[in-house]
């Protein structure tokens, strides 16, 4: 066999290429993303078109009988669901794995976009939705005090807190729950709009008309150019009392004189609770390209940095840790991994019953499983469980082979035979057969990473490190 003779002749150049191989495998495992789970992306788009005030039939009849026409000539389909609720239209297209889901999602929106003139004008604009299941929060936070209002810790959440996570390298989005709201509420009185016989329509166009910015355009001079904007934008409640509603010849119609307005909050959405108390919670969800287990370590090390600046009796606490959560399940893993080879070392040792074998036959485990790391990096796969499962499974495999080869020098060196030729004479009668078994793993375990559908996605990364764990 060429390769254990070139081995047996040149030691030194095997031994400088093994060490090449570890040393390119640990530089790839530093660099590998550590995530729970493998990414696997659903080739999914959700597409959902409010129709304020409409009913079901009406939803089904006017938006998703004339897009779902119009999606029908999108290619890489697999599965259409449409869903009409009150005042929305729910759109989910499954497409195939092959399909790029950036071009699916154009297409999408030009589908739409054709028969746009046909939807009713009511309806608002379409919002496309990738579904990812891994687009969940990896860390819950809980905001409490025992000195601040709840309109307080609201601001501190939403003005302070949530910009300084969205910051973080690796943080997608950060959703605050359980907060106050501020809103400026109008209370029409009938009577006054009886009286000045004035509409709610007038009312809420005024209020539309003379609340805004707008640019109005431009005076050139000799030398320069200078913009004219009209500032309409109301900045405190009181100024809506002065809001003009409507003109009768003289007579100026304000909405002081309609309604009275209050300067409150909106009504809760989403409530958060802590030990028993009301708090703001806030939960910060990772990129795609992310690591979950380095995002939280970035989360967990602002948290202790924005605790030594609150306000006393104010605390920011974590309430669920994924990062954790997944340095402890790989950790498992990790464990019964090294438990493994452990134990399988240990068995070599009480069948041959020699130390030197024993240490021979182990050599092979770490420089095959450190290697392995190279396919997995280059793969782009992430360093989970499904991965660390299949080196687990090709420990034994490898330690088979090394087993039998090993086994079968010490033969011929008992039959007479010097330690290089043993080695050269003992690997290549059994070379061939030990070769074919590799190959087979290889053969039997690669169709596995092409599986089509979720299963493939899910069974890829493990595939493909038990094969290229053999195959070094």
């Amino acid at each position: 066999m060429f390769l254990s003779d070139f081995s047996i002749k040149r030691p030194m150049a095997a031994i400088v290429i093994i060490l090449a191989l570890m040393c390119t495998g640990l530089l790839a495992l530093n660099k590998l993303r550590v995530n729970e789970r493998p990414d696997v992306e659903l080739p999914v788009l959700v597409v959902n078109i409010p129709y304020p005030g409409a009913s079901p039939e009406t939803v089904e009849r006017e938006i998703i009988n004339r897009v779902e026409k119009s999606l029908q000539s999108i290619t890489g389909v697999y599965q259409m669901n449409s869903t009409a609720k009150e005042g929305n239209a729910q759109i989910v297209i499954q497409f195939n794995f092959s399909k790029n889901m950036i071009e699916a999602s154009d297409e999408v929106r030009n589908a739409i976009g054709a028969v746009r003139y046909k939807l009713p004008t009511e309806m608002r604009e379409p919002v496309l939705q990738r579904a990812d299941p891994n687009a969940q929060p990896i860390m819950q936070l809980a905001l409490s005090s025992s000195t601040l209002s709840h309109a307080e810790l609201s601001r501190l959440a939403e003005d302070d807190l949530a910009d300084r996570f969205r910051a973080i390298d690796g943080v997608a989005t950060v959703d605050v729950n359980g907060s106050l709201k501020r809103e400026l509420s109008v209370l029409l009185r009938a009577e006054k709009l009886r009286e000045y016989n004035v509409s709610v329509a007038e009312v809420v166009a005024a209020l539309k008309n003379q609340n805004t910015t707008a640019p109005v355009g431009k005076v050139t001079g000799a030398l320069d150019e200078k913009s004219i904007r009209l500032v309409g934008r109301i900045e405190t409640p009181s100024e809506f009392q002065q809001v003009v509603v409507k003109r009768r010849g003289d007579e100026v119609i304000r909405l002081g004189q309609l309604a009275s307005t209050t300067d409150g909050f909106a009504e809760l959405s989403s409530f958060s609770m802590r030990n028993g108390h009301p708090n703001v919670g806030i939960a910060v969800t990772r990129s795609r390209d992310a690591s979950t287990v380095t995002t939280a370590n970035k989360v967990r090390d602002l948290v202790a940095e924005v605790n030594k600046t609150l306000p006393k009796g104010t605390k920011l606490e974590v309430t669920q840790d994924g990062g954790r959560d997944a340095e402890n399940s790989l950790r498992n893993v990790t464990d019964a991994l090294v438990f493994g080879a452990g134990l399988t070392v240990f068995v070599v040792y009480v069948f041959l019953n020699s130390w030197r074998s024993t240490l021979i036959t182990a050599l092979s485990l770490p420089t095959s499983v450190i290697a392995a790391f190279i396919a997995v990096w280059l793969c782009g796969f992430t360093l989970n469980f499904m991965t660390l499962l299949g080196l687990s499974l090709a420990i034994g495999v490898l330690i088979d082979d090394a087993i039998v080869v090993r086994e079968n020098i010490v033969r011929q060196m008992e039959l007479g035979l010097d330690r290089r030729t043993a080695a050269s004479v003992g690997t290549k009668e059994i070379g061939l057969a030990v070769a074919a078994t590799t190959f087979s793993i290889i053969a039997v375990f690669l169709p596995v990473a092409f599986m089509p559908g979720v299963a493939g996605e899910w069974f890829r990364p493990f595939a493909l490190t038990v094969a290229a764990s053999v195959m070094v």
